[in-house]
């Protein structure tokens, strides 16, 4: 083997030895597994092995701590793997290489954690824009991409700032909308105190009844999360396309079928929003899918809020998605503003009554500042009049009180509350029954 070629005479310096160590690791490892956001499960083992392997060539002791440090510097991404390996920690925000916050259960914390220096950091930017295949310089400053585990890595260099870089990690978290008798250590938004059990009865319920959910929250709220819990109180027989400008979504449904954005490649003469295939594109391919349910990841832009209400208004009920928002309110005038930026041509009238028709319900949710996701507020939604004023009917809501012994959030349910004649006749048509 070429390893065992090497001189060995005299103890290699650091260099030397990192050198040697990630020449053995390109021969012997599928770049896959060199990944730092590779999915195998068994990389760590596959690689600290081949480490320990490669430094007893040479002849030294290849202690925890020197496996530690290479495995890092080599195949890791050196101060933050170990931010990476945290399972509690979500984002990692390097604003210089000397300054690192993290967010841990949802609040943000500054960690002592730093690199060695500015170009050590950049170092580690090139190799993570290197993993997707791209490149960051003076002509292309700016990264946005996803990498292999669905984590998110953005990435600024001169002239317009930084270096910084920002990695949201893929979030695996799963919380069922109840408590499951039969499985008690089962997380779900009603025992972390995101909702009410009458709360999450009502969402499972509306679920059933292929209900048309918008929820709106801001960034990090939980939007997706609870989008996913929605999701998983489907009927198992029914098909799900989910649609994301992204991947984040990652589904229990038996019946899934999952379609993702294509991305251009390059930044240079172009805007960031620019796709081969963006959201609009994929719903309209997926009504040839034969969709029971369409879910939509969020609504960034004009073209995929107008697509994917003209989707929703083609009879495929029980389907859901997100939109930036600060309220429900505000979620239905952010729509009305997407869609009237590209097609002018329609009245604020006929938007309002077209979105009225289109969902049944609007959830807000909101992130406290105890670090706890949280629905503030359901409301149904019903058809706008012919002066197009909405009727936005409450039906939950919760108030955050600050007290002595800290946060405390009392959910409670509009008591007058009925549904409307579209809401009750999708009960009526799954054999549900509303009991006021």
């Amino acid at each position: 083997m070429l390893a065992e070629n090497v001189s060995t005479t005299g103890a290699p310096t650091p260099d030397e030895l990192r050198h040697f160590v990630r020449a053995q690791l390109a021969l012997q490892i599928d770049p896959d597994i060199l990944d730092p956001f590779s999915i195998n499960p068994q990389r760590e083992t596959i690689l600290r092995d081949r480490i320990r392997e490669a430094v007893t060539l040479r002849h030294l002791a290849a202690t925890p701590v020197l496996v530690d440090e290479l495995f890092d510097q080599l195949v890791g991404l050196g101060p933050l793997q170990p931010l990476m390996a945290d399972p509690d920690i979500t984002d990692i925000l390097v604003n210089r290489f000397d300054e690192i916050y993290i967010e841990r259960q949802g609040r943000l914390e500054f960690t002592h954690t730093t690199f060695r220096d500015e170009a050590q950091l950049e170092q580690t930017i090139q190799k993570i824009v290197a993993l997707v295949g791209r490149e960051i310089n003076i002509d292309k400053p700016l990264v946005d991409a996803r990498m292999a585990d669905g984590s998110r890595a953005n990435a600024v260099f001169a002239p317009v700032g930084g270096p910084t870089l920002c990695i949201r990690k893929f979030n695996r978290v799963r919380l069922a909308l109840l408590p499951d008798e039969h499985e008690v250590n089962q997380p779900s938004w009603v025992s972390r105190g995101g909702l009410s059990a009458q709360m999450g009865a009502f969402l499972e319920a509306m679920a059933v009844a292929r209900a048309n959910i918008l929820i709106a929250g801001a960034t990090g709220s939980g939007k997706s999360t609870l989008l996913r819990s929605i999701v998983s109180a489907f009927p198992d027989e029914e098909r799900v396309i989910t649609i994301e400008d992204t991947a984040e979504l990652e589904l229990d449904n038996p019946h899934w079928v999952k379609l993702e954005c294509v991305h251009s490649r390059e930044l240079a003469g172009k805007t960031a929003q620019d796709r081969r295939l963006d959201v609009a594109d994929l719903v309209q391919n997926a009504l040839r899918m034969r969709p029971d349910r369409l879910i939509i990841g969020e609504i960034r832009h004009s073209k995929e809020a107008y697509y994917v209400l003209e989707a929703l208004n083609t009879g495929h009920d029980g389907s859901a998605t997100t939109i930036h928002a600060s309220s429900c309110v505000d979620a239905l005038a952010r729509l009305e503003l997407l869609i009237s930026r590209d097609f002018a041509q329609l009245s604020p009238v006929e938007i309002r009554r077209y979105i009225g028709h289109v969902f049944d319900l609007v959830i807000f949710i909101s992130r406290l500042r105890d670090g706890r996701r949280c629905v503030q507020e359901i409301a149904e939604l019903r058809e706008a009049d012919e002066s197009g004023r909405y009727e936005l009917c409450p039906v939950f809501k919760s108030d955050v009180l600050v007290a002595h012994g800290g946060m405390r959030v009392e959910f409670t349910s509009v008591a007058d509350y009925r549904p409307g004649p579209r809401l009750l006749r999708k009960l009526e048509l799954q054999g549900m029954r509303w009991i006021s």
